[in-house]
């Protein structure tokens, strides 16, 4: 079980530092290429869309076809959209491709990597319902949740070690992951059967249940990536910084966040004794006071405190609208609430940066209101439902204990 649970960890983590390591080193590579930042944009934006498009997909596939197949294919079109990503970037700095054409490459090779990432997190999370039972669900996820969060502090760091040996390195080390990974999950994975005998329904974003904890889920998800797109802006005009003094105060506060995340999802994993509705509901208070330090106090220290209890905060959300969704839904339907999970995600790559800068333009203060705004709706409606398994969880569940 250990091995299961280290390759599900493993993979999560892989998958996450894919994502992260190109986005540090995209803007000068963009700049490199003699693109524009709507370039940039256009790029990301469009992978966005593909993950979130094709989480369901893969999550309802690891359903049918069972979750190791799933994992595996994910990394391997990781593998090869990867290897295809950094040649079109290879040879547009060498000046072989250029102008629309090379646009047109790099959003199709982005394109890919964004098709293929979400059949990994998908799995994974549906494979961890899997081991799991209802009492150690919650320490599972936080699991999962610990390898985002590594990932989210790891692949900026690895991107910015290798950018010194040249910027198209760290795509190399893109590259190099998902195989490793591919081959740890090929050997410690054992083969497991589909787990649908006979086809569920399809489990309905909307539907009792599921949808309350996709909301909580698209509200921690915008928190997280709306300051990492805005924060930087905010803490310079704020601070008075330099680009320099602001490249480094926004690294160390996400690292700070980090950190909060991966200590807090490991004590929930050592100590699983909290159901997902406390867990968001403390993580929200948290991250809200978090939005209320960036927007009151106007020192340096201040704000790394504001990183630090905003990565407990999301640390704590994560993990409990992961286990949430995860409850609301039978056995044979984890990988198509994992999908609707990792859509969510994928949703809020799309959304949060044009709101948050739109947002920011009108006034540098409004993306931190408007986050915790949200936030707080989400935990009000939190509060006001009466959450009950879904028919299909306790039917599972029931199924279970007469075995």
């Amino acid at each position: 079980m250990s091995r299961i649970r280290f390759s599900i960890f493993l993979s999560v983590f892989v998958a996450m530092v894919g994502l992260m390591i190109i986005a540090p080193v995209m803007p000068p590579l963009i700049r490199e290429l003699g693109l524009s930042e709507t370039h940039s944009g256009l790029i990301i934006s469009l992978g966005s869309i593909a993950m979130a498009a094709m989480a369901p997909v893969w999550g309802n596939w690891s359903d049918a076809k069972g979750r190791k197949p799933v994992i595996l294919i994910g990394f391997l079109g990781m593998l090869v959209s990867y290897v295809l990503f950094t040649a079109t970037m290879y040879v547009g700095l060498a000046g072989l491709v250029s102008g629309g054409l090379l646009v047109v490459m790099l959003v199709v090779a982005r394109g890919l990597v964004g098709l293929f990432i979400p059949a990994v997190p998908s799995a994974a999370q549906a494979y961890m319902a899997d081991i799991t039972d209802e009492k150690g669900r919650s320490a599972g996820m936080a699991l999962i949740g610990a390898a985002n969060g590594m990932g989210l502090v790891l692949g900026p760091a690895i991107a910015g070690a290798f950018a010194l040996i040249g910027l198209i390195w760290p795509l190399y080390i893109g590259s190099l992951l998902p195989f490793v990974a591919l081959v740890v999950v090929l050997l410690m994975i054992p083969a497991q059967k589909p787990v649908i005998r006979e086809k569920p329904p399809k489990v309905n974003p909307l539907q009792k249940g599921v949808r309350l904890y996709l909301f909580a889920g698209l509200a921690t998800m915008l928190s997280i990536i709306t300051l990492q797109v805005v924060g930087g802006f905010y803490f310079q005009d704020q601070l008075a910084l330099s680009t320099q003094e602001t490249a480094r105060m926004i690294s160390m506060g996400l690292m700070l966040s980090g950190v909060a995340m991966i200590i807090t999802q490991g004590m929930q994993m050592k100590k699983p004794k909290w159901q997902p509705k406390p867990l968001i509901l403390v993580g929200s208070l948290l991250l809200v006071i978090s939005m209320a330090l960036f927007l009151l106090v106007v020192s340096l220290p201040g704000f790394y405190v504001a990183f630090f209890l905003f990565g407990i905060g999301t640390g704590l959300m994560m993990p409990g609208f992961m286990t949430g969704a995860s409850l609301a839904v039978s056995r044979e339907q984890q990988g198509g609430v994992a999908g609707l999970v990792g859509s969510v995600q994928g949703i809020s790559a799309v959304i949060a940066p044009i709101l948050s800068t739109s947002l920011y333009q009108l006034d540098k203060h409004l993306p931190f209101v408007v986050i915790a705004a949200f936030v707080i709706v989400m935990a009000i409606t939190l509060l006001s439902i009466q959450n009950k398994p879904a028919a299909g969880a306790s039917m599972a569940a029931n199924q279970d204990s007469s075995k």
